[in-house]
Order: C-alpha cells, then sequence, then structure tokens
C-alpha cells in the first residue's frame, strides 16, 4: 500500500496563482472524485469514502483532503470505527484482504486475510469494541466475525444463496447482527461459551402487503395425502430426488404470498428494528422474540396525512436510509424530501419536512449527531452531458440533455460565471469539440444533427449553422495544424445494417463565419459545397476513429476485435468509399475503448474499460507507455483529456467517479529522442550508398528489436495454427456427428414406397447393442431360466401325494382333464399378458407374470426382457424390410432392362410415348443425402500443389488417347464407305432399308426402254415386299411393346401388394411394440415410485440422524473454593488490633462516578456504550490507586509493626484482585449458563423433531409396502367389442311409458353410489386382511425381540464386571472423578516436562563442556600431527638409506624363497599323484556295483 498524504484544495484556483498551482503538484499525481458508493464519518468532522483505487479522507471545516492508494486495484468494501479512530476497506482482486488503518496517521494496523474468494460485499464494525463483521457474496455467501486487534477469526457461517445488501450491529448488544435483503431479513446472534464463538441466525417472517403473515412451512414432516390410484403423495423434495439440507431447506414456491421487500433498517435503543419496506410499510421488529409490527400513519392534519400517503404511493423506497435518534426517525424520501418521523408506540407521526431539492442517494449522521451529511445524486449543473474546453481563452462550453448551450467563464475558477445561454435543439447534446486553433466550436446532438459555432467570443459564440449525419454520431475529432485557414472535422457514427462503420469528413474553412448567412440557408442548414462533406466506409466496426495531422491516415478503436487499425484516404473522392486497411495491430486492451491524438499529433492515446491508458507512437503504433490508473471493476475509463502543455494527462472513471492526472514530462523527453532518432534515419537514406549506415546502427536497443520481430512471427505462426485448429475442429465435429447418428446405427432409417399408390413403409432405425447390454441381458436370461427351474422343482416337489396308491387312482382322471385345463389356462395367461408380443415371437416364456413383480430387482429385469423382445420385433420387421428394399431394387432393375427395349420399340415405331422410369428416392436410400455431388458446388474448387500436378498429368494423358485415336485407320473407313459401317444388316434396320429408285426414273416413262420397264417392275415388287415386311415387323414390334408394358405393371403391382401385406405387419408391429413401452411406462413409474419412496426414507433417516447429532448433552462442573483464613494469619497479635484490622480488610476505597460533560453538549442514545470496552482495566486502575493510598503506613494503626503492616496490606490487595477476577468469572459463567440454557431449549426442539420423524418413517413404510402390494397391470381387452350399460334394445315402444328421464338418473346414480360404496367395502376388507398379516408378522416380531430381550437379560447376569465398571455404576458422578484423574495425570506431565527441561538444560551444559574439551583435543591432535609429519620425513629418509645399503641381502632373500617355492611344489606334485591313484580306485569299484544292479540281457 502507497499513502499519498498532503493538502489539496478544491478542485481549481484564480488564474494568477494557477502556475504557481501546477508547479507545486508536478512532482506527484492528484485525486480527484464524487462518493459513489460507501461514506462514513470517521470522527465528528472527517468523513471517508473510497473513489477508484483511492480512499479520500475529507476534513469537512478545513477542507482538507488526504489520499491513501490501494495498489491492489479498485477499493470495495468500506467501514470506520468512531472511538478507534481507525477505517477498514477490501481490495477487489482475486482472494481479497482486509486492511485497517489509523486515522490521521494513516498507519496499517492489521491485514486480515479470509476465505473470500472474490469480493467482500459488507464490512461493519461493532459499535464500541474491536469486532469487525465481513461478508463476502458469490460464491461463499459467508458472513465472518473477526477480533481485528488480535487477527483472529471468531466465528463464520455461510448462507448459500442469500444476498446480503445491509449488515449492522446493535449498538446496545455487539452480540446481535441484523442482515437484510429485498428477499431476505434475519437476525445473527452471536453466542459465546468461554473463548468459543457461534453464529445462529433467525430468519424474520415478513408479512405481506395486506399484513397477514404467511404459515410456516413445516418441510419434509408435512406430508398426509394419499392417492388410491398413483399411489402415496410425496413432497416435492422427494420427487425431485432431493436429500439432505436441500431437501430440508426445499419450499414451493406457490406455497408463499408475495412478502414485504425490506430495503433498509436501523437499530433504536431499545434493542428494536425499524424497517423500511419498497412497498411503503414501516416496521417495528423486537430483537429478541422477532415479532414484527407494522406502523401505522396518525397525522394532525388531513392534509398531512394525504401529503405523507401520497408519497409513499408514488415514490418506492428503493433509496432510503433510516437512521434512528431518540425517538425520531430521519425518513428520507426519493424525491429529495427529509421527514422527521416521531414514533409513538405503534403509531408514527410526520414532525418536519424539508425539501431537499434534489434526488438523495443517502444520509449519514456525525458521532455527535450534530451534523447531517446529506449526498445526493445531482454533480452536474443542469444535467450537464458534454464540456469542451477553449484553448484560446478561459471559457467552457457545457452542453446539457435539454439541448442547451451554456458558456462560462473560468478566469476565477473558484467562481464561474455563466457569459451565454442559448437553446440550440431539443434533443440532447451529446459530443462538444473545439479544434486546435480555437476557431470553431462542433456540437453533436443525439438528433444526429452537428451544429457548428464560432467559438470567439467577440462574435457571441454565432451559430453558423448545422448539418445532419447518416448515424447516431460516436465520436467527434478535429484537425487543425497551426496558422491554417481551414479545420478538419472527422465524424464517425453508429454502424448501419451491412455492418459498417462510416466517417464523414467536413471541412470547415475560415471565411464561413464571416459568410455564416451564405453558407447555409433559411433554416439554418449547411451546404454541403461551403463544407466540403465526404462519406467514407470502413470493413470493421469502430468504436472510436481519429484523423492523423497530414489528412492522410485513419486511426480506428475496433468494437468487436481487440485491435487498432490504420486506414488510408483516397485523396481523389468519389460516393461509396471503402477505405483499404494499412495496418493492424492488437490493441492489447479488454473490451470497447476510445482513442485520442495528442496536440502535437505524434502520440495516440487509447482506453478502454480495463482502466488502462496506453500511449502510443503515431507511426508504428507501438505502446511506449501503460498505466493502470483505473480498475476494471468501475468499468474503467470513460474519457481523459490533455493539458495544452503536454504535461499533464487526466482520466475520469465510468463508475468509481475518480479524477485521476498522471505527469508525462518524462515521456516527452523520451519522445524527444526519438523524433532525433527519426531525423537520423531520414538523413541515412539521403545519403550515398557508400556513406549510408546500417539502420541497426541506429537501434538503441538491438535485442529489443529482435524480440519484436520473434514475437511478429509467432503471432503469425500462432494464427496459422489457430486457423488449421479452427478447421480441424469443424472437420472433427463433423466426425463426430456423422459417427454418432450414422456410423452408430446397426440399421439405418429407411423407407419403401410403392409404384402405384402412396403407401410408404419405413423400417426401425436400430443401434448395436454393446458389451454391457449384452451382458447384462445374458444375465437376465440365465437369472430367469434358474428361477422357472427352481419354481417347477418347489412346485413337483409340492404336488407329491404322500403315497404312490393315490397317485395312480387320479392318474387316468388328470389325463382326461388335461387338454381342457390347458386350454383354459393358456387363456387366462394370454388375457393376462398385456400384449400380442407372443404372437410375433416364438418363445416369450422368460417374462414375470404381471402379478408377481413385486421387487424391484425383478421390474427391472422385465424391463430388459421387454426392450429385448421389442428389439426382437424390430429386427424381425427389418429382416422382411431388408428382402422387400432388395426386392424392390430387383424390380427397378428388371424394370430398366424392359425400358431398353420398350425404348428401342417407341423409337423404332416413332411414337411419342413417355418411358415410365421408376427410381428410388432419397428417402428410400438415404447414403445419397451424406454424397456431395459435383453440381452441387457453387464455388471453384481450390486444389493443392499435388493434386495440379496429377490434374496436369491426367490431361495430358487424356489428350494423348484422343490424338490416337483419331489417327488414319484405312480399316474403319473402308467399312463406312461399303457397308454403313456394319458387316450384317439385323432385322432393326428393316424400317430404315430404303431401296434406290433406278437412275432411268428421271427421265420421262415415254423414253424408257423395255429392259428400263422390266427393272421399274422390279423395283415395284421389291418395294411392295419391302412394306409387307415393314408393316409385319411393326405389328410384331407393337405385341412386343405391349408384353413389355404389360410386364411391367403385373410385376410392379405384386411388388405393391407384397409392400401391402408388409405394411400391414409394420402396423401390427407397431402395436405390440406401443403395448409392451406402455407395459414399460407403467412399470417405469412404479420404479420411479419405489424410487421417490427410497429417497423420502433416505431423506427421514437423514434427518433423523442430523437431528441426533444436534443433541446436545452438556455437563457444567463448578468447583467453588472458599478460604477463610484471615485471622488465623494474625492468631498472635491482641484481639483488638486484629478486629481494627479485620474492619481495615473489608474496607475499600470509594469509586467515582464518570460525569457528563457540561454546557449544551448533546449525547448520542449509544454514548454509554462506547466506554465498555476500557471501562473495566480504567475502574481497576483507579482501584489500584485507591488501594495504594490506603496501604500507606500513615493509615497503620498505634501498636502495630511495619513488617505486620506489609503482610496485611499484601493480603488485602490479594484480596481485592480476587474479587474482580470473581467478578470476571461470574460474567463468564453467567454466559456460559446463558449458552447452556439456549443449547437445551435446542436439544428439546431436537428431540420433538425427532420423535416425529420416526412416526414419519414408520407411515412411509407402511404406504411403501401397501403400494408394493397393490401393482397396476395392463390387460388385453379384445378390439371391436364395446362396452354398454344396456344390452338389450327395445324396438317397438307401443306399450312403454313415456317419463322423466332425471328419475333413471337418480337411479343411476343411486346404483353407482353402491357400486362405490361395495368396492370401498372390498378394499376395506382386503385392507383389514392385510392388517390381520401384519398384526401376525408383528406379533412373531414381538416374540424375537422377546427372546432376544431374554437373551440379553441372561448375558447381563452373567456378565463379567472389573473394577473400573463397578466404580462406574457405583459412583455418582463419575464423571468428576475422571476429571481429577485427568487432572492428576495433567499434573504429573508437567512434573515429567519440567524434569525433562531440567535433563535437557543438564545436557546442553554437559555439550558445552564437551565441547571445550573437544577444542583441547584438537589442539593437542593438531601439535601430534605435526611431530608425525615430522617423523614420516625421517622414516622416508632412513628408508631410503636402507635400500641403498641392502641390495646384496635382498638377492639372498630372493633366491630362498625360489628355493622354498620349489621344494612346496614338488610336495603338491606327490600329494597329487597319491590322490589320483586314488580316485582310479574308487572308479573301478563305482562301476563293478553298478553292474550289479543292471539285468542280464542273453541273446536267444
Amino acid at each position: 500500500m502507497e499513502v499519498g498524504k498532503g493538502e489539496e484544495r478544491s478542485p481549481g484556483c484564480d488564474g494568477a496563482g494557477r502556475g504557481r498551482e501546477r508547479r507545486r503538484e508536478k512532482g506527484r499525481p492528484w485525486v480527484q472524485g464524487f462518493p459513489m458508493k460507501e461514506l462514513a464519518f470517521i470522527n465528528n468532522t472527517t468523513i471517508c469514502y473510497p473513489c477508484g483505487n483511492f480512499l479520500i479522507f475529507l476534513n469537512i471545516e478545513k477542507e482538507r483532503k488526504t489520499v491513501l492508494q490501494c495498489m491492489n486495484g479498485n477499493v470495495g468494501a468500506v467501514a470506520t470505527n468512531i472511538p478507534f479512530e481507525v477505517v477498514a476497506f477490501s481490495d477487489r482482486k482475486f482472494k481479497p484482504s482486509i486492511y485497517i488503518y489509523n486515522y490521521p496517521a494513516l498507519t496499517k494496523r492489521a491485514k486480515l486475510k479470509g476465505n473470500a474468494q472474490l469480493d467482500y460485499t459488507l464490512l461493519q464494525f461493532s459499535h464500541s469494541g474491536i469486532y469487525l463483521a465481513s461478508y463476502s457474496s458469490i460464491p461463499e455467501h459467508e458472513v465472518t466475525l473477526w477480533n481485528w486487534e488480535t487477527k483472529v477469526i471468531l466465528c463464520r457461517r455461510s448462507e448459500p444463496g442469500v444476498e446480503i445488501k445491509q449488515m449492522t450491529f446493535n449498538p446496545k448488544n455487539w452480540r446481535q447482527l441484523c442482515l437484510s435483503s429485498e428477499d431476505y431479513m434475519a437476525i445473527w446472534n452471536i453466542e459465546r461459551c468461554d473463548k468459543d464463538h457461534y453464529l445462529k441466525p433467525k430468519q424474520i417472517n415478513m408479512p405481506s402487503e395486506d399484513g397477514t403473515f404467511s404459515k410456516e412451512y413445516e418441510g419434509i414432516l408435512s406430508q398426509d395425502i394419499k392417492d388410491p390410484f398413483y399411489g402415496p403423495v410425496l413432497p416435492v423434495a422427494a420427487i425431485a430426488g432431493l436429500v439432505g439440507l436441500e431437501a430440508e431447506n426445499f419450499k414451493p414456491k406457490d406455497f408463499f404470498q408475495p412478502p414485504l421487500h425490506p430495503v433498509a433498517h436501523c437499530w433504536n435503543s431499545t434493542n428494536d428494528i425499524y424497517v423500511c419496506c419498497e412497498e411503503g410499510q414501516i416496521l417495528l421488529i423486537n430483537g429478541e422474540s422477532l415479532l414484527v409490527t407494522i406502523l401505522s400513519q396518525v397525522s394532525e392534519t388531513p392534509e398531512g396525512k394525504y401529503c405523507f400517503a401520497k408519497l409513499f404511493q408514488l415514490y418506492s423506497f428503493e433509496k432510503q436510509i433510516l437512521n434512528s435518534c431518540l425517538t425520531y426517525i430521519r425518513c428520507l424520501i426519493s424525491d429529495g424530501i427529509l421527514c422527521s418521523v416521531h414514533i409513538k408506540d405503534y403509531n408514527y407521526t410526520i414532525k418536519d419536512q424539508i425539501n431537499v431539492q434534489s434526488p438523495v442517494e443517502s444520509i449519514f449522521f456525525s458521532p455527535d449527531c450534530k451534523q447531517l451529511l446529506i449526498l445526493t445524486d445531482t454533480v452536474c449543473m443542469m444535467n450537464s452531458c458534454a464540456m469542451a474546453c477553449c484553448p484560446s481563452s478561459f471559457s467552457v462550453a457545457v452542453g446539457t440533455t435539454t439541448g442547451r448551450l451554456l458558456i462560462l467563464n473560468v478566469y476565477d475558477v473558484q467562481n464561474p460565471r455563466l457569459v451565454h445561454n442559448i437553446l440550440l435543439t431539443s434533443a440532447s447534446i451529446q459530443h462538444m469539440n473545439y479544434d486546435q486553433n480555437g476557431m470553431f466550436l462542433i456540437i453533436g446532438a443525439s438528433d444526429r444533427n452537428v451544429f457548428i459555432l464560432s467559438a470567439k467570443a467577440s462574435e457571441i459564440f454565432k451559430i453558423i449553422g448545422y448539418t445532419e449525419v447518416c448515424g447516431n454520431i460516436l465520436q467527434i475529432s478535429t484537425v487543425s495544424l497551426w496558422n491554417a485557414q481551414e479545420s478538419i472535422v472527422m465524424i464517425l457514427t453508429e454502424p448501419s445494417e451491412d455492418r459498417r462503420s462510416k466517417i464523414e469528413i467536413l471541412i470547415l474553412k475560415e471565411s464561413i463565419i464571416k459568410d455564416s448567412d451564405l453558407c447555409s440557408d433559411e433554416r439554418g442548414r449547411l451546404k454541403n459545397e461551403f463544407i466540403l462533406r465526404t462519406v467514407y466506409e470502413t470493413d470493421h466496426i469502430l468504436s472510436s476513429a481519429v484523423l492523423d495531422f497530414h489528412d492522410d491516415k485513419l486511426y480506428g478503436f475496433c468494437s468487436q476485435e481487440p485491435y487498432i487499425c490504420t486506414f488510408e484516404i483516397p485523396k481523389k473522392v468519389h460516393l461509396g468509399v471503402v477505405l483499404e486497411l494499412q495496418n493492424k495491430i492488437p490493441s492489447k486492451h479488454y473490451g470497447t475503448g476510445m482513442l485520442y491524438l495528442s496536440f502535437h499529433g505524434q502520440w495516440l492515446v487509447s482506453i478502454a474499460k480495463d482502466g488502462i491508458l496506453s500511449i502510443r507512437d503515431i507511426k508504428s503504433l507501438e505502446p511506449f507507455v501503460r498505466s493502470r490508473c483505473h480498475s476494471y471493476h468501475g468499468e474503467g475509463i470513460q474519457s481523459m483529456a490533455f493539458s495544452l502543455d503536454g504535461q499533464f494527462i487526466l482520466m475520469n472513471g465510468k463508475e468509481d467517479g475518480a479524477l485521476v492526472s498522471i505527469i508525462i514530462y518524462l515521456f516527452t523527453i523520451i519522445f524527444y529522442y526519438l523524433i532525433q532518432i527519426q531525423d537520423m534515419l531520414m538523413e541515412n537514406e539521403l545519403a550515398d550508398y557508400i556513406a549510408q549506415l546500417d539502420q541497426k546502427e541506429f537501434s538503441l536497443d538491438v535485442e529489443e528489436i529482435e524480440r519484436l520481430y520473434e514475437e511478429r512471427e509467432e503471432e503469425l505462426e500462432k494464427l496459422k495454427k489457430e486457423a488449421e485448429m479452427d478447421n480441424l475442429a469443424k472437420k472433427f465435429l463433423c466426425h463426430v456427428l456423422k459417427e454418432e447418428c450414422w456410423d452408430s446405427m446397426k440399421t439405418k432409417g429407411t423407407s419403401i414406397k410403392s409404384f402405384h399408390n402412396c403407401l410408404e413403409v419405413k423400417n426401425f432405425p436400430m443401434k448395436e447393442r454393446n458389451p454391457e447390454e449384452l451382458e447384462e441381458l445374458e444375465r437376465v436370461f440365465q437369472l430367469r431360466k434358474i428361477e422357472i427351474a427352481e419354481y417347477q422343482l418347489r412346485k413337483e416337489i409340492a404336488e407329491v401325494l404322500p403315497t404312490a396308491l393315490k397317485r395312480h387312482e387320479i392318474e387316468e382322471e388328470e389325463e382326461e382333464e388335461e387338454e381342457e385345463p390347458k386350454i383354459k389356462e393358456s387363456g387366462f395367461l394370454n388375457y393376462l399378458f398385456g400384449s400380442l408380443s407372443y404372437e410375433l415371437l416364438e418363445d416369450t416364456s422368460l417374462l414375470y407374470s404381471q402379478l408377481e413383480l413385486h421387487t424391484r430387482e425383478e421390474k427391472i429385469n422385465q424391463i430388459i426382457l421387454l426392450k429385448d423382445i421389442i428389439y426382437n420385433i424390430k429386427t424381425n420387421f427389418n429382416k422382411e424390410f431388408t428382402n422387400a428394399h432388395r426386392q424392390k431394387n430387383l424390380e427397378i432393375a428388371r424394370v430398366k432392362e424392359r425400358n431398353v427395349n420398350i425404348g428401342r420399340i417407341i423409337d423404332d415405331l416413332n411414337l411419342r410415348e413417355r418411358i415410365w422410369q421408376p427410381e428410388l428416392e432419397v428417402c428410400e436410400n438415404p447414403e445419397r443425402m451424406l454424397v456431395v455431388e459435383d453440381h452441387e458446388i457453387k464455388v471453384e474448387r481450390i486444389l493443392t500443389p499435388w493434386e495440379k500436378e496429377q490434374a496436369e498429368i491426367a490431361e495430358a494423358l487424356e489428350l494423348e488417347r484422343l490424338l490416337l485415336f483419331q489417327a488414319d485407320d484405312a480399316r474403319q473407313r473402308a467399312l463406312m464407305d461399303m457397308m454403313g459401317g456394319v458387316l450384317q444388316v439385323k432385322k432393326e434396320d428393316i424400317l430404315k432399308m430404303e431401296i434406290p429408285p433406278p437412275a432411268f426414273t428421271l427421265k420421262s416413262d415415254a423414253v424408257w426402254t423395255e429392259d428400263e420397264r422390266k427393272q421399274f417392275k422390279e423395283y415395284e415388287k421389291k418395294v411392295k415386299d419391302l412394306n409387307d415386311e415393314r408393316e409385319k415387323y411393326k405389328k410384331s414390334l407393337d405385341a412386343e411393346l405391349k408384353r413389355l408394358q404389360t410386364s411391367v405393371y403385373d410385376t410392379t403391382q405384386t411388388f405393391d401388394k407384397i409392400l401391402k401385406r408388409l405394411f400391414g405387419k409394420k402396423v401390427k408391429c407397431d402395436m405390440v411394440i406401443n403395448q409392451e413401452e406402455l407395459k414399460i411406462a407403467i412399470i417405469s413409474f412404479s420404479l420411479l415410485i419405489d424410487e421417490e419412496l427410497l429417497t423420502r426414507e433416505l431423506e427421514l433417516n437423514s434427518f433423523l440422524e442430523r437431528k441426533q447429532s444436534e443433541k446436545v448433552i452438556l455437563i457444567v462442573f463448578l468447583s467453588l473454593k472458599c478460604h477463610n483464613g484471615f485471622k488465623k494469619e494474625f492468631s498472635e497479635l491482641p484481639t483488638s488490633l486484629v478486629e481494627t484490622l479485620y474492619k481495615m480488610f473489608k474496607r475499600r476505597p470509594r469509586q467515582h462516578k464518570q460525569k457528563r460533560p457540561e454546557g449544551g453538549q448533546r449525547f448520542t442514545p449509544y454514548d454509554d456504550e462506547q466506554g465498555f470496552i476500557h471501562l473495566h482495566q480504567e475502574n481497576l486502575t483507579q482501584l489500584m490507586k485507591a488501594m495504594k493510598e490506603l496501604d500507606n503506613p500513615h493509615n497503620m494503626p498505634e501498636g502495630l509493626e511495619l513488617s505486620v503492616w506489609n503482610n496485611f496490606c499484601a493480603l488485602r490487595r490479594s484480596k481485592v484482585e480476587n474479587e474482580q477476577k470473581v467478578k470476571q468469572k461470574a460474567l463468564v459463567l453467567l454466559e456460559m449458563q446463558t449458552f447452556l440454557r439456549k443449547r437445551t431449549e435446542d436439544d428439546d426442539k431436537v428431540q420433538a423433531d425427532i420423535e416425529k420423524c420416526l412416526q414419519e418413517i414408520h407411515l412411509l413404510q407402511e404406504e411403501k409396502m401397501n403400494y408394493q402390494l397393490n401393482s397396476t397391470i395392463q390387460i388385453l381387452i379384445t378390439q371391436g367389442q364395446v362396452e354398454l350399460e344396456n344390452f338389450h334394445f327395445v324396438l317397438d315402444f307401443t306399450d312403454s311409458i313415456l317419463i322423466n328421464r332425471v328419475l333413471i338418473e337418480d337411479i343411476n346414480s343411486i346404483v353407482r353410489t353402491q357400486g362405490q360404496k361395495k368396492i370401498a367395502s372390498m378394499i376395506e376388507s382386503k385392507n383389514f386382511h392385510n392388517g390381520i398379516t401384519q398384526i401376525e408378522w408383528e406379533h412373531k416380531k414381538m416374540e424375537m425381540e422377546m427372546e432376544d430381550l431374554n437373551q440379553k437379560a441372561w448375558d447381563i447376569q452373567i456378565l463379567f464386571l472389573s473394577k473400573e465398571r463397578q466404580k462406574f455404576l457405583k459412583e455418582a458422578n463419575y464423571e468428576i472423578l475422571v476429571g481429577h484423574e485427568i487432572f492428576i495425570m495433567e499434573q504429573t506431565l508437567a512434573n515429567m516436562e519440567k524434569t525433562h527441561k531440567r535433563e535437557v538444560d543438564y545436557f546442553k551444559k554437559l555439550l558445552k563442556q564437551l565441547g571445550k574439551c573437544r577444542n583441547k583435543e584438537d589442539a593437542a591432535n593438531f601439535t601430534l600431527s605435526c611431530e608425525l609429519r615430522n617423523e614420516m620425513v625421517s622414516l622416508c629418509e632412513r628408508r631410503e638409506i636402507c635400500k641403498t645399503i641392502g641390495s646384496q641381502l635382498t638377492c639372498e632373500n630372493i633366491a630362498n624363497k625360489r628355493y622354498e617355492a620349489m621344494l612346496q611344489q614338488q610336495k603338491l606334485i606327490d600329494v597329487t599323484k597319491i590322490q589320483a591313484e586314488q580316485i582310479s580306485i574308487l572308479q573301478a569299484e563305482v562301476e563293478r556295483l553298478r553292474m550289479r544292479t543292471f539285468p542280464a540281457l542273453i541273446q536267444m
């Protein structure tokens, strides 16, 4: 944390002192702001409120301000403790902390770290104490009580799903907290037992608007409704499957009436709470009994009563705050009227009303109740919504929501003066900008109009005109160079329907100020030829845009993408220009933002909702300054402004109400060097090639540039990978969808349509059963087979007759009656089977009977078997469907073959008949939906390089093949020329044959010769024969055509009949499947009821266990020891002195009472409690001072020795101290007794709940048994039979009498009533019979319990009792005895610890002595090592001497050693020979013994 301290004036100073003020504050930033949230007094003259990342302390009298900055982000909740003058606040970050600071020193007292994950919503100090309560909302919803001096959490409790808006301590009793919100209000009692603290909430039952209270929901012990048809009616929590605390706390919505919604509350001096509701009522709540009373208004005059009632009706109490003072309530109403309300009993009267004349947010009393602070929401004059400062004069333009323009003279900042006021428009003014030279004032309104005014006061801020833009205005920026005669205005509007942002650029000449009448029409609209309007569009949606100073670039902040874009403005102007994107860089911001250009045009500043300010170079757009000025919790930065000298930047937050100024003169120096480097780069480019330097030579940080290049490459690679991953994700999604919805289907959904009608048959789409389902089905099959076999065997055993004679006697009768009972039995089973599945399947014997389904396992197995039956029915039908589909494909193929001949015949006969060609539709061949045809693709296909290469190779091969085919082929040419391209004339070619006439037919028949005439006759004969052949062939073709068409029709008609039979099979299968699914639904509903019953039972058992665990058994043992030995201490003194000393012993110093301040100073109702914490210590200190006066030797009686007097004073002082300790312990004991009493009451309530829960469990078990016995079954009824009330119809009414129909209906109602009574009596009889059976079972159960109890009694009689057990039974206060033993053991352990500590100290001393000895030994060893080194040197010298002198002796020694080795070797050789001889003898013996054991095989 950082603390910024010092004086700060109000925001402003006079003109002469402005420079001094700026120089004075140049070294540090400053903060201005208004309280947007919490505001509190920290003493009588100082208020404290958060503002963005800062905590501001404002002295009201001296108008001085002190700032405390939170370095971890935005300041969250704030609370103050007036007696200790400390402030507590939390930071808004992940896992926040609570900081406590002293005032005015602003030193940190404590840092509290709790369990909050996101934010602390509320903080509250106790009125006079060291306790702090905190509340964290999402996700914990936890209230925590701290001892902030010791930084210890005393207790905490969570209330999930409850959002708290206000939290207050009871000023008279810190052990009570009141928490409230719009839907929740409760009193949290803080109970203490010695050093342990507990939070016990008690929710208040709020009344409804009419004053009635809703009944308390009994929770899980409130169900007594029964439904004879659908089973027992269970609680909604049991139906939803809730168990535990969720089921216990569940409350249905329809159970309650809408209660009152509390908005604010406060405590009074009698521990009661006043609550103000949103609906307009004032409630009085007793802090102990939680009794709620609605106060009624009593007015002295009807006008006052009507006025206050009207206020309550018209304005909600959404922003009301109550504060109690004696018997009055200051009630703040939302329209700014402050009321003083006098409350007497259960009525209130309005005494005073003050109109504040502005909407009020909250009110606060000072600690001495002398000052009342009112916080309003009016912070701007006349609801101002836009403001701009003129760069050429000391004037400020202010725009209001009503469309007025106000010009203020701010030469004297503390006393601004209104110099101009004009109504521009009826719409709201939203944007105001001055150009850089101060010539024009540009104003944008909400009605899409832009007004141009003169900024000069000499021209009285003349209105030049207005123009209309194409959309709602988002931003207005201006560009005006120094001494330029024109200003460029850029207007950014909202995007249109084509998702494009529009930018309008206006060029304003200085001459239009003088010729304003010529530039606008009679209505003030500016003419386009004078403002040179240009409209551009961008493909990106922008939230902000600015122009550079050269008018050739536009910088935009994208609203839907985190990028800043640069657009190039074309020089040629034409309509509908879309700006070309030149550059696009990441903005490094979160959320939408705004762009601003500095006054020198070299910096581009970006702000956004994340609260970060970024200053960028206008050329590279890279940020060189980033500063977090506001928190993202407060929606970041709303707007910013440069100072004219460019040294300061002023920013205001959007929601935190803070103004922050930062200093940028250091950044100016850095930017100056950047400009110099750029100039050097330009000079380097103009120099000769030889004289040019490498660009890297101008880089101040080469490593940073390389890092930026690497980051760019990494960003490009990241974008490529993202695109590839996006495509891969789409492919994977397509693959998953196809695999889940298509490939996983064993039988895909297909249909077959008939050829000649609209009949359509669909198959059953089916998935493949997974191994788990097959394994479960096989298990059920095996189980059912075992159960059936067991049942048959048990039946055979039960039906065996006692003797074989009787079996033989009735054997013949059984054979005679064998057939008829089988028929009856089968009919009975089919009637109760519930479906017709036995007609479609061969085996349904594994199914359970509907009358035998009682247990959960049987029902689940029955569902599995029914699903298997449905699966088999669908499989069998799909097989027939597949055959029919295959047959249709064959029929279509046959029709195609015949259509070939039909087409040929139609072509030969030149008929214009249409050939009927059936095709499979998409529903009959669904695979076609997954295939994309080439004609369905409307875009050009993009080929990969490899695909392009393969396509070129294929094209070259095809071209080569065509060239070879088109080569010269003499054989083919000869065939075409001589025989028309065929070797043999077919019969089909008769119709195409033509006999060419002779050549002489061209001449006249008069000049024909005889031969020619004969040739012509032969020609005519050939023509006639050819025509006859043609006619015959046509007739044969016609007959063939009819035969083929008839064959096609017959075959397709036959298939339609097959499909019709298949459709009938499908209808029957659907009927059976629906019947089986209905059975499954019935069984599933029974399973659901069983599960709900089980959930209900678990819920009750959980509730029972929880209540049993909450039982509290407290044993309070108090041992008081009284010592009465005063006279024994002074038994040697005379009796008179002893009596005098005894009187002085009982004497106590007089304690002074607290004096109240004199004068007219008032007290708050809680002044007596403010010093309660330190009151005991102060009294004890004063008592000890008074005791020192009593212990003065001047008060010593005559004749008493000084040593006896000192002994007496010490004894009396010890007695006084013990009395004070006794008083403290008595208070602790009282708290413990109160805690015990409350826990005893809770224990009684828990015991009552346990008894009720046991009763509910018993009733639930009975309901569960009744429902399991009364199962629902499905019965088949033969279709076609209708049940009627009258079965005999009378057609002749001659002898009939006409009577009123009401009589018959009355008789029928009587019959129905009697029938219902009969059914009820039958049900009662059945239940009575079930009750008898239940009583028999209970009787057997009680007999078994009696046997168990007798056995336990016998076990108790023979039970071995040890001494400890006997002591436990005999001792009345066994716990006290155990506690005494534990006390003795603790003392023993304490003595052992003391002994252990003494031994440890002894061994530590011994260790120190041994360490000293070790140091001495180390010194001695070092001396010996030095001596040893010298001895080793002398030993080496002597060894060298021996080597030189004793070489001859060494040779003799070597010869002797060799001789001894030779002797040893000879001995070993002799021993080896002897052992070898022994081994050979042993081997021969072994061979001999082996041969003796082998059999002798003699060859025969």
